[in-house]
């Protein structure tokens, strides 16, 4: 489907262009009000819906926090970590063979998967080394 021109959107994707991390509708919205932008809560989660739908951004469904968005919509992997909650872009390649061998194993015309890995951070985890460590002494 093609869409009409939005300048909410432009703004909305403009922001996304820029961001380093994962981002809910809710960190979007206030950011670009922090910026002067004013755009409501709701243009903001349906202008991240249609860039999804259009292939701009990619949107990822959270373990714990829901929706969150990444500015990066070709296929690739995300790492969670079980303390912090953050979202990382895995540095493996997507591998384009699952899909193929999923293809002919289940029949299914297959177009992408995604793998999402849970772990700790390296941040999250030279705090706890760091707090075993002050209590060992």
């Amino acid at each position: 489907m093609i869409r009409k021109h939005s300048k909410q959107r432009t703004l909305v994707l403009n922001y996304m262009k820029q961001i380093t991390s994962h981002v809910s509708a809710e960190d979007v919205f206030e950011a670009l009000n922090q910026e002067g932008k004013a755009i409501s809560l709701a243009t903001v989660y349906r202008n991240l819906d249609i860039l999804s739908e259009m292939n701009e951004i990619k949107k990822i469904a959270h373990p714990v926090n829901g929706y969150v968005y990444d500015k990066t919509a070709e296929p690739h992997y995300h790492l969670h970590c079980v303390c912090c909650n953050r979202l990382f872009d895995a540095p493996n390649a997507y591998v384009k063979k699952l899909d193929t061998a999923m293809n002919e194993q289940s029949g299914w015309h297959i177009y992408s998967h995604s793998i999402l890995f849970e772990g700790v951070c390296p941040k999250c985890s030279n705090k706890a080394d760091a707090n075993d460590r002050s209590e060992r002494f």
